[in-house]
Formats: structure tokens, C-alpha cells, sequence
């Protein structure tokens, strides 16, 4: 019988809860985050935009979802997400449409604004707290199979939609993608995600909320914030927010410069996808053996080493197929532990929107991230100093991380 809370039954079986909401997660990745490369080149042909007036947008989006993050944790730790992320999917259907039929660069850039609002509300972190809220003190093991099949999202995403863009045109192609989030929205979502009525699972024991100096409970977020590991966290996920966004702009035209030939860099790049599945599946079959510090100290090992083999000017197939394992096993990994970190180092209470708050310095630094790399490529004169610069912030990440892990209250 499913899981009863004091405001109700569960509408549905949490493991089918949780499949659901991964299938969304797959689809919500593919089609809104992952596709907006292939879309540049048609537009570019058919409209005449500058490509940086266009990556201008994007990182518009990027900066809009960082800034929505902690309202849409609050609003889910109240129970909200069911209204959350419907409304989310269905806008980025009507959104996907207007794209569609745009033709004003600043109707591009309104319409990608809302699309960061959306993802702000449908990818990872507001399914994060809605499954926290079904599974209670078991919710590794489900953020584990969640983001293994949400380690597809590329896999799947970016090959069906340039078959769409190659068969039927780019316009039209953005038609299907609405309708298939249309279908998200109220098949996935409304359906499957837990309404106002069912009360979360608690994690741990609920502990009273701490109270201020007038004798008034503070909320979990003015709670969390005077944890240090609270801060640790936020240094160690911002740096990778700024550095992978860097690296995920950057690293074609970097290998172009080094004169790989395009079909090792289109390789490279494939091969960087599959690697964070595999390091998902490696995860999830050690799940027992390995806390989640060990887990969060191996990824900010790989990133820098990672990072450090691009700056040391390795062109070669042999040592780019093994920086596409290091840093995809790594980039993989870190988005469970995102999941993971909070409830353990900081606390259970107000899941939600605490990790909306680490989660907002996270992507307005994702957002930076191409902007301030193309600026340190000029000032440089090359990529090589760049990449120096993001293994230094790694490290810097990386200290963040062990602060953290050294700080918390709740030590694996």
C-alpha cells in the first residue's frame, strides 16, 4: 500500500512516483537544456544573429533560474511541486513554441528568460526535493537511479533533435519538442507528483527549529546559513558551476585551436556523456561502501587533474579519451552528491529550499562561466592560461568541499 502521511495517502506508489519523475527528467534535460547548441547554426543562416548575441540569452536563462531557485524550494517544501513543475513544463511547451516563430532578437531573449524560469522548476533540484519528500531517510538510493537515467538526457535529447532539425527544419522541430514537454507537463507532472495533501516522509527525526534572540523560530534557510558547512558548499558548488559551464562552451573551439581533427573532437565529446552514466552505475553498485564524503573528495580530485591535462596542451587521441573519462566519471558524480550533501551536512529541515540557495550561486556562476572564459581567452591571447585559471578554481572548489565536509554537523 503506498506510503500515508498525516495530510493523506499517497496518490501513488513512491517507486512509481519516482520513475515517473525520472522519465521527466530525461525528457526535460534532452529537449529544453542540452538542444539549444543545435539550434545556433540554422538561425544563424536564417536570421543573421550573432552567435554571442544568442549564448547572450542563454546565459540570460542560466542567471533567471539561479535567481528563482531558493523561491521555487520554499514553495515545493510546502508541497507545492505538483503546481511547480506543471506549470513549468507547460510554459516551456508555450516558450518552445514562440521560439518556434521567432523573429526579434529581444523576443529571443524574453523567451529564453522564461525558459531559465522553467528549468528552474523542472530539472534536477526541484525533483531532488519532491522525491526527498516521498522517500524520507531513503532517498539516496532514489536520487542515485534518478540521475542515472537523467545521465541519458544527452544521449537521448541531442541526436532526436537533430534528426528533427535535419528532416523537417529547425522551426518545426521546435513544435514537436513543445509538444512532447506538453505531454510532460500533465502526464508526468500533474499526474505523478505529490499535491499540498501529502506530507513528506521525514529524513531524520525533526528537531524543533531553532530560535533567534526574541525567542522566535528561524526558518530552515536562516537556520542553514549559520551552519558553516552551509558556505563550504556554496564555494565548492559555485566553482564547479562556473567552470563547467566554461568547459562545456569552450572545450570545441579549444580543441579546434589545437588543430584535432574534428571528427577526434566530436568523439571526445560523445564520449564525455556516456562516462557520467558510467560513473552513475559504478556509483550505484558501491552505494554501500562509499560515504558521501569519500564520494564528494574523489570528484574534486578529477576535476582539477581533469582540467590540468587540458592546460598541460595534450592534443592527442590517447590523453583526450582519458581527460573525457576523468572528467565525465566526475561530472557525472557531482550531481548526486549535490543531492546528497545537504540533508548530511547541513540538515534535513527545509530540504527544498536550502538547496535552492546553494543552488542560485551555483548557476548565476554557470551563467558566468562562457562570458568570463571568452574574456580571459581575449586578454590571454589563448586557451592554455584559461585552463590554468579553471584548475585553480577547482582547487579552490575542492577546499570549499573539505571545509564542508570537515565543518558539518552531520559527518558521513
Amino acid at each position: 500500500m503506498a506510503k500515508s502521511g498525516a495530510g493523506g495517502p499517497w496518490r501513488k506508489r513512491p517507486s512509481t512516483i519516482l520513475w515517473m519523475l525520472s522519465i521527466g527528467q530525461l525528457i526535460s534535460w534532452g529537449l529544453v537544456y542540452y538542444t539549444f547548441p543545435l539550434f545556433i547554426g540554422p538561425m544563424e543562416q536564417e536570421l543573421g544573429w550573432a552567435r554571442s548575441s544568442m549564448f547572450g540569452a542563454l546565459s540570460a536563462g542560466l542567471l533567471t533560474a539561479g535567481l528563482c531557485s531558493i523561491a521555487v524550494g520554499a514553495w515545493i517544501d510546502r508541497g507545492h511541486g505538483r503546481l511547480l513543475m506543471t506549470g513549468g513544463s507547460l510554459l516551456a511547451a508555450i516558450l518552445l513554441f514562440v521560439w518556434s516563430r521567432v523573429e526579434s532578437l529581444p523576443v529571443f531573449y524574453a523567451m529564453w528568460i522564461g525558459l531559465g524560469a522553467c528549468q528552474a522548476v523542472i530539472l534536477y533540484e526541484p525533483a531532488f526535493a519532491v522525491i526527498t519528500r516521498v522517500y524520507g531517510p531513503r532517498y539516496k538510493q532514489a536520487i542515485l537511479l534518478m540521475t542515472f537515467l537523467g545521465g541519458l538526457a544527452s544521449t537521448f535529447g541531442i541526436p532526436f533533435t537533430q534528426l528533427l532539425i535535419e528532416h523537417i527544419g529547425w522551426r518545426p522541430a521546435l513544435e514537436v519538442l513543445a509538444a512532447i514537454n506538453l505531454g510532460v507537463a500533465f502526464l508526468i507532472h500533474w499526474l505523478f507528483v505529490p499535491g499540498p495533501r501529502e506530507e513528506a516522509v521525514p529524513i531524520a527525526e525533526v528537531r524543533p527549529p531553532a530560535e533567534g534572540a526574541a525567542g522566535k523560530k528561524k526558518s530552515p534557510l536562516a537556520a542553514a546559513v549559520r551552519v558553516p558547512a552551509f558556505w563550504g558548499l556554496v564555494v565548492a558548488f559555485a566553482g564547479y558551476g562556473l567552470a563547467f559551464s566554461a568547459m562545456s562552451f569552450h572545450l570545441i573551439p579549444l580543441l579546434e585551436a589545437r588543430d584535432v581533427p574534428i571528427a577526434v573532437v566530436m568523439a571526445i565529446i560523445a564520449l564525455i556523456g556516456p562516462m557520467q552514466v558510467v560513473g552513475r552505475v559504478l556509483l550505484m553498485v558501491g552505494q554501500r561502501h562509499i560515504t558521501t564524503i569519500q564520494l564528494g573528495a574523489g570528484i574534486y580530485f578529477a576535476f582539477p587533474i581533469s582540467m590540468a591535462m587540458l592546460a598541460a596542451g595534450i592534443s592527442d587521441v590517447y590523453g583526450l579519451i582519458l581527460f573525457a573519462i576523468i572528467y565525465g566519471v566526475a561530472n557525472g558524480l557531482v550531481t548526486i552528491l549535490r543531492g546528497m550533501a545537504v540533508p548530511e551536512f547541513i540538515g534535513p529541515e527545509g530540504y527544498g529550499v536550502v538547496s535552492g540557495a546553494l543552488t542560485m550561486p551555483t548557476n548565476i556562476m554557470r551563467a558566468a562561466g562562457p562570458l568570463l572564459a571568452s574574456l580571459a581567452w581575449g586578454a590571454f591571447g589563448g586557451y592554455t592560461p584559461v585552463l590554468w585559471g579553471l584548475a585553480g578554481i577547482m582547487l579552490v572548489a575542492a577546499a570549499g568541499f573539505a571545509a564542508a565536509a570537515i565543518l558539518s554537523k552531520r559527518p558521513s
